[in-house]
C-alpha cells in the first residue's frame, strides 16, 4: 500500500505553494483538485477584477506578468495559476473528487468519486472559504417566474435587458455586478450592515500598498486593528461605491427583509417587483466529505491558525486565518510557511513513534 506523506486538497494558490514547499523538501506528496488547475477563477465572472494591484498577486517563485501597478482581471489568476503548476512540476492530479476523508491506525484515508482510495500520514485542506455560495432560506419564497443567480454567475449576458434586477450583497461583486447591469437594466443594490466603501488607490498607490507598510494587513488576528476591521468591514470598491453606483443609475437599498412571489421587502419598508435576483452575500464550508465529526461545526471547520482538533490534518486559506491579507493572495506565503512548520513538527513526531 502507497502511503504519501502529504496529500493536498485543493489546487488553488494556497494549495499549489504548499506543494512547492513540499516539492523543494523532498517530500512525497499528491495534490488532489476536483476540477482543473485555474478552472475555478477562469469560470468567474468574465471581466471582473481583483481589488488587489498585480504586485500582490505573485506567488513565491513567479511574477503574474502585466504592470504591477495594475488591476488583473480574475481569467488572468487562472491562468497564472496553471502556468505556476507546470514551471515547477508539482504533483497534481486534475478531476479528482474528495467525497471522504476518513482516519485509521494513524492513516488517513481518502476516497474519490471514483471509488479510488488514496492513503496519507498528512492532509492539508486548500480547498478555500469560497466553496459553497451561501442562498438564504428566502429565496424559496420567490415565484418560478424570478430568475435566481449567483455571484459565480460567469457573464452578465446571462441577464436579459431591461430586466428588473435586485442584487444582494454589496460587496466588491455585488457591487461590480450591479455596476455592470445598470447600463441596460433596472438595478437594486440591497446593502446589509453599513461599511466603509475605500479606493483602490490612496495618493496614486494601491490601497494595500499603505496597508501593508503601515503594518495593518499583516497585524495579528487578535490585535486591536484587527478587531477594528472585523467590526467595520471596510472593502476596496474602486469606483462602485453608493456615489458612483447612483450616478449610474444603480437604486441602493438597505437589507432584504423578505420575498414573496416577484416582490422583494427592504428593511425601510420599500418593495420592488422583479425579474432576477443575484444572490451575493457570501460562501460557507463544504464539509459533507469530512467524516472526522470533530473537526468541523456548523460554521465549517474548526482550527487554530491551521491545526485542526484531529493530529495531521491541517487547513489552509481561510479568511482571518492569521491577519486582513490572509484571504489575498498577498498572504498566501506567509500562512502556507506557518502550517508547513506544523506539518514538518507533526511529521518528526510521527517518525519517532514509529
Amino acid at each position: 500500500m502507497k502511503v504519501f506523506d502529504t496529500i493536498i486538497i485543493g489546487a488553488g494558490q494556497c494549495g499549489l505553494y504548499a506543494a512547492k514547499q513540499l516539492h523543494d523538501k523532498n517530500l512525497n506528496y499528491l495534490v488532489l483538485e476536483r476540477n482543473v488547475v485555474g478552472q475555478v477563477w477562469l469560470n468567474r465572472l468574465d471581466g471582473m477584477r481583483l481589488f488587489t494591484s498585480r504586485q500582490f498577486c505573485n506567488l513565491p517563485g513567479l511574477p503574474l506578468p502585466g504592470d504591477p501597478a495594475e488591476f488583473p482581471k480574475v481569467c488572468e489568476i487562472g491562468r497564472y495559476l496553471k502556468i505556476y503548476a507546470n514551471q515547477f512540476n508539482l504533483n497534481i492530479r486534475e478531476l479528482a473528487d474528495v467525497i471522504s476523508l476518513v482516519k485509521k491506525s494513524n492513516i488517513f484515508i481518502l476516497e474519490l468519486s471514483s471509488g479510488e482510495q488514496l492513503h496519507a500520514r498528512t492532509v492539508v485542506n486548500a480547498t478555500g472559504s469560497n466553496q459553497s455560495v451561501t442562498i438564504p432560506n428566502i429565496s424559496k419564497l420567490l415565484s418560478e417566474k424570478v430568475c435566481q443567480l449567483t455571484s459565480q454567475l460567469s457573464s452578465l449576458s446571462i441577464v436579459p435587458n431591461d430586466s428588473n434586477v435586485v442584487v444582494v450583497g454589496d460587496g466588491a461583486s455585488g457591487r461590480q455586478i450591479a455596476g455592470g447591469l445598470a447600463q441596460r437594466c433596472q438595478v437594486t443594490l440591497s446593502t446589509g450592515t453599513s461599511r466603509g466603501l475605500l479606493p483602490n488607490r490612496v495618493l496614486g498607490k494601491d490601497l494595500f500598498w499603505w496597508l501593508k507598510n503601515l503594518g495593518i494587513l499583516n497585524a495579528s488576528n487578535s490585535s486591536f486593528i484587527a478587531k477594528i476591521l472585523k467590526n467595520r468591514n471596510p472593502i476596496p470598491c474602486a469606483n462602485f461605491n453608493n456615489k458612483e453606483l447612483k450616478t449610474l443609475g444603480v437604486d441602493i437599498k438597505p437589507r432584504l427583509l423578505s420575498c414573496s412571489n416577484e416582490i422583494v421587502t427592504f428593511l425601510d419598508g420599500s418593495t420592488k417587483t422583479i425579474d432576477v435576483v443575484i444572490w451575493a452575500v457570501g460562501y460557507q464550508d463544504n464539509t459533507q466529505w469530512l467524516k472526522l465529526p470533530h473537526c468541523s461545526d456548523g460554521n465549517g471547520f474548526i482550527h487554530n491558525q491551521g491545526e485542526t482538533p484531529e493530529p495531521g490534518l491541517f487547513i489552509i486559506g481561510r479568511k482571518w486565518f492569521s491577519c486582513r491579507g490572509s484571504e489575498l493572495i498577498l498572504g498566501v506565503e506567509r500562512d502556507v510557511n506557518h502550517v508547513i512548520t506544523l506539518l514538518e513538527s507533526y511529521m518528526e513526531k510521527w517518525k519517532k513513534i514509529l
